[in-house]
């Protein structure tokens, strides 16, 4: 009689599966930290503590460091005795002053961007969290997020045809009889003047500002909206006194985000300000570049390095705000906010608030604001009334055509970018037809395909995205798992670490890296190499292993925050009932809880490897030894003004890799909206 395969396999004894080496090691290190909780816990914490204390903070102590140094008769550079004159340079307010100037430029044009980004930002943020239908959310902050994966140099570029009178551009919008509009836009997006460097970093930087205000805006309580109406208050005056107060800590944390971006910001005004409107980035990036400009160049970033770090703690606080949940914000916002609401609405005295018992039989207050406290209904202004009107009959499309103006904006000069990579003549103003030469060559014209350097750019890419999103999820998983599982003392020493890799200018990283290896091969590893009788000295290059640790360090905060969601979420009934069958901690963490946050592992490498692709300031300061990314080589034949369909096609290759990267993301199970909670 044949044994079914059920009583087969009851037959059978299980075998258990064989561990791998990690997950030996894991155990045998569970084991010997059994009962040890503090030991474990620095055992789980050394590594990203160690990575970003060393690549994020110690580097800034370098660059102030540097800003005392100075050079000797033999021309090496000496650090002692400290020499104050480059801060005294730097301060200096004389006619011929150079730091001052660039710095009352930078941060005016900065904080003109961030004024226009907000109000850009929040009527964005304020159509697709309270009036856009609910299905629809999730792909309007898809369309708001995808270009903000892609290079920012590739979008910066893709404007360029509407600047130019002779684009395609301005000749259809003249032949179409819009001369007036065609003058309006040249007028407009005029190269080398402040409009277009405020557009641009505006352009570039305004989902940091949509991406907070949404969060809160879709936070916002229906109830006190109709507490509001119900008062008497017009829609105007609820929207002031209640949707506005209630996201300023999102108003705050965004602002915070594009002033910071925008403050070191020297690859958007080099590209479409000219000489004119150089910003204090500029400056330090041609003083580093330049032999001998190293101490000027330290000095005057020490002073984007300040700004930093003083914004850092307002960013650190309106963001916990925002991520306290709606009891803390209620608590701490809305009762006041309900009490001020009632004195500015004008609403009469109210009556002692009566007492109501509970469940318990206590007597408790009821609620203070009630339609009835109110004796007398509000009297709206002639001008609050026909705001209403408007509001109520034309609200919604002025929002939805303000958004669909933005959104066009955002992918038109992208979709421009990849048509004319089809070019068949040597123009990316006026288009001649269809063609693959400037992708795969022909006899008299290279393709991108044929271009050693693009290809090696490509690899290179690839490799340094692939290398720098693994490291930085591992250390970001250690960093998650501590957080959202320990309480200890430097738990908000290493949030602080976080935000400082999420919002730090990357012309600070670049330069503060940079710094750091020249100090370490100088005073340290030359210097050792040779006591201990190595022929040469032995010396960290800059090349493919130095952008890698900068990409790692502004990719571990990203991870962090990702998977701090992930275990957030994470139902821990699960490890208990693994436990309660048997399983050790190690075997319930690789067998039950990492399978469980796997889609925000794939997710934090995935914006890792994106940002990482993308990245180019970091990559400036840190390359080397022939190491060419392809936000790098675009940004090359931008510099030297070889601006051809090929340009065209290398972009759109980086445009093509962010959409592919973000539609896997997409089918991750994440809703509408949420994905963009990090």
């Amino acid at each position: 009689m044949a044994t079914r395969p059920a009583d087969q396999a009851r037959q059978t004894p299980t075998q258990k599966p064989k561990e791998t080496a990690l997950v030996s090691l894991g155990k045998r290190i569970a084991r010997a930290t059994r009962g040890a909780g503090q030991l474990r816990l620095f055992l789980i914490l050394i590594s990203p503590t160690f990575w970003l204390l060393l690549f994020l903070v110690v580097p800034l102590f370098f660059v102030a460091l540097y800003g005392f140094a100075w050079y000797d008769e033999s021309y090496i550079l000496q650090i002692w005795p400290f020499d104050p004159s480059n801060y005294q340079d730097a301060i200096s307010i004389a006619p011929d002053a150079i730091v001052i100037p660039l710095l009352l430029r930078t941060f005016g044009m900065a904080a003109l961007t961030t004024i226009v980004s907000l109000a850009l930002g929040y009527v964005m943020a304020y159509y697709i969290a309270r009036v856009a239908k609910e299905k629809w959310r999730g792909l309007l902050m898809g369309l708001v997020v995808i270009p903000f994966w892609v290079s920012f140099v590739v979008r910066i570029y893709a404007v360029f045809p509407f600047t130019a009178e002779e684009s395609f551009v301005h000749t259809g919008l003249n032949s179409w009889g819009l001369g007036v509009l065609s003058d309006l836009i040249l007028g407009f997006f005029e190269l080398g003047t402040g409009q277009m460097v405020v557009f641009t970093l505006m352009y570039v930087w305004l989902p940091f500002m949509i991406l907070p205000l949404f969060a809160s805006l879709s936070k916002v309580d229906p109830i006190l909206l109709e507490a509001a109406y119900d008062l008497g208050a017009s829609r105007w005056r609820a929207f002031l006194h209640v949707t506005l107060p209630l996201t300023y800590p999102a108003m705050i944390v965004g602002s915070i985000l594009v002033f910071i971006t925008s403050v070191g910001a020297f690859i958007e005004p080099d590209m479409v300000g000219g000489g004119a409107w150089q910003f204090i980035g500029n400056y330090v990036q041609t003083q580093f570049s330049f032999t001998g400009g190293l101490p000027q160049a330290s000095a005057s970033a020490l002073f984007i390095i300040v700004v930093t770090v003083l914004l850092i703690s307002a960013y650190r606080k309106y963001a916990e705000l925002e991520e306290e949940g709606e009891t803390e914000v209620r608590s701490r916002v809305i009762g006041p906010l309900l009490a001020f609401l009632k004195k500015r609405l004008g609403i009469g005295k109210a009556s002692e608030p009566s007492a109501i018992a509970t469940d318990g039989g206590e007597p408790v207050a009821a609620p203070a604001l009630r339609a009835s406290h109110h004796e007398t209904p509000i009297k709206k202004a002639a001008w609050e009334r026909a705001l209403d009107v408007v509001a109520e009959r034309a609200g919604k499309y002025l929002l939805g055509a303000a958004t669909a103006i933005m959104l066009l904006m955002f992918f038109v000069p992208l979709i421009i970018v990849a048509v004319f990579s089809f070019n068949s003549i040597d123009s990316v103003v006026t288009f001649g037809g269809f063609s693959l030469d400037w992708w795969l060559g022909r006899p008299d014209r290279d393709g991108l395909f044929e271009d050693e350097v693009a290809l090696s750019s490509i690899f290179y890419s690839f490799v340094i995205a692939g290398l720098s999103s693994l490291l930085a999820v591992l250390f970001g998983m250690l960093a998650a798992f501590a957080i959202t599982r320990y309480t200890f003392r430097i738990r908000g020493l290493l949030r602080t670490l976080m935000y400082l890799g999420l919002v730090i200018p990357s012309l600070v990283m670049g330069v503060s890296l940079a710094i750091l290896i020249r100090f370490l091969n100088f005073y340290m590893l030359g210097p050792l190499s040779l006591g201990y009788g190595f022929p040469t000295p032995i010396q960290w290059e800059f090349g493919l292993a130095s952008v890698v640790v900068g990409h790692t360090t502004f990719n571990i905060p990203l991870a962090t925050l990702v998977l701090i969601i992930s275990f957030r979420e994470f139902d821990r009934t699960l490890e208990e009932a693994a436990m309660n069958l048997g399983a050790d901690e190690m075997t319930t963490f690789f067998r039950v809880t990492l399978p469980n946050i796997m889609p925000g592992i794939i997710s934090a490498i995935l914006l890792g490897f994106t940002f990482s692709f993308d990245e180019l300031p970091v990559t400036l300061f840190l390359a080397g030894g022939g190491v060419v990314t392809m936000p790098m080589f675009i940004y090359g034949l931008i510099s030297k003004k070889i601006i051809t369909p090929r340009v065209n096609a290398a972009s759109t290759i980086v445009l093509l890799l962010s959409l592919v990267f973000i539609a896997v993301m997409t089918r991750m199970g994440r809703r509408g909206g949420q994905l963009f909670r990090i």
